[in-house]
């Protein structure tokens, strides 16, 4: 289940204020806490940590103040972070009711490995916390046009985060151009207009930029073999040629998987610090430094989930 609909994520739409937009990544180091595994639980961990590092979200926890109408799932969250931000581990107890928390949703009623962006995605409709989720918020328009007699339609989908299949070694701005390039679709449907069946062309544009981007490189498809096809990482992008402006943006967070199906192995995550990186492996930390993760990102083999915060 990869939601990209309209239906919005969280109670309420959060307009952006300056103070957010103008938000820039790398201002401080990550706390280097990490976080108990408590039986395949990479996959949270990872994501966690990502979550509490985008510059957005750590601005408005620190100015949470508790409400009523908080769920209790954002609670539990708060609490994790709270401890992370004051320099302690996150007791064992509070990380065991998270995860009872998420059990509400059937797929993670249990103990085995899980895909981090379907958790991602259900955690963000179950959180119910807008502050959360408008950072990710984007959306696509899509133009449909009729090859017989140029008629034309659009219609437009929300996203908080691309999924991109891998089908060969190349760099990420070729993946994401190949992702919005027009393509022709296999409809029988008749044209509406001219009432002819004909080949229609479609053309995917995104119209409004998430203050956070995200993108899911796609290594595992319906029979969950994996693409090990490596991918040069840009860690500055500039979107051109499918949106309206050209905006920057700069990588500051990567999830890591390594395993033979989605459902195994295992999840890490690198955030980005002033002068360096940081390998979140469950409850250990490890400083990379810059050459080290440039040359990793250069031909990455285990990227799976990037996050971009726009400049």
């Amino acid at each position: 289940m990869y939601r990209t609909s309209n239906q919005a994520y969280g109670s309420a739409v959060v307009t952006r204020n300056k103070e957010q937009m103008s938000q820039k990544t790398y201002d401080v180091d990550p706390i280097r806490i990490g976080i108990e595994n408590i039986g395949n639980t990479c996959y949270i961990n990872s994501m966690l940590q990502c979550l509490f590092n985008t510059p957005a979200i750590s601005t408005a926890m620190k100015q949470y103040k508790d409400n009523k109408n908080s769920t209790e799932l954002f609670k539990q969250f708060y609490k994790i972070w709270f401890s992370i931000q004051a320099g302690i581990e996150p007791e064992h107890n509070d990380i065991i009711q998270f995860k009872k928390l998420m059990n509400q949703h059937k797929e993670f009623d249990n103990f085995n490995q899980q895909d981090c962006i379907e958790f991602f995605h259900v955690f963000l409709d179950f959180v119910n916390t807008a502050f959360l989720t408008q950072p990710f918020f984007g959306q696509l328009t899509y133009q449909i046009n009729c090859q017989n007699c140029n008629n034309s339609s659009k219609q437009t989908e929300q996203f908080i985060n691309l999924s991109i299949y891998i089908q060969q070694s190349c760099r990420l701005s070729q993946l994401l151009f190949d992702y919005f390039k027009p393509e022709q679709l296999n409809s029988q449907e008749k044209c509406k207009k001219c009432q002819k069946t004909s080949p229609l062309i479609r053309k995917t544009n995104l119209s409004a930029t998430p203050m956070v981007l995200v993108i899911q490189l796609k290594r595992y498809d319906s029979r969950q073999a994996r693409s090990n096809n490596a991918i040069e990482i840009e860690q500055n992008l500039i979107l051109k040629g499918f949106c309206d402006q050209s905006p920057q943006y700069k990588l500051y967070a990567v999830i890591n998987h390594q395993g033979y199906s989605i459902q195994s192995g295992h999840y890490t995550c690198l955030i980005k610090g002033k002068d360096c990186w940081y390998n979140f492996n469950d409850q250990r930390v490890s400083e990379y430094s810059n050459k080290v993760v440039d040359d990793e990102l250069l031909k990455s083999q285990n990227s799976y989930v990037l996050f971009y915060q726009r400049q």
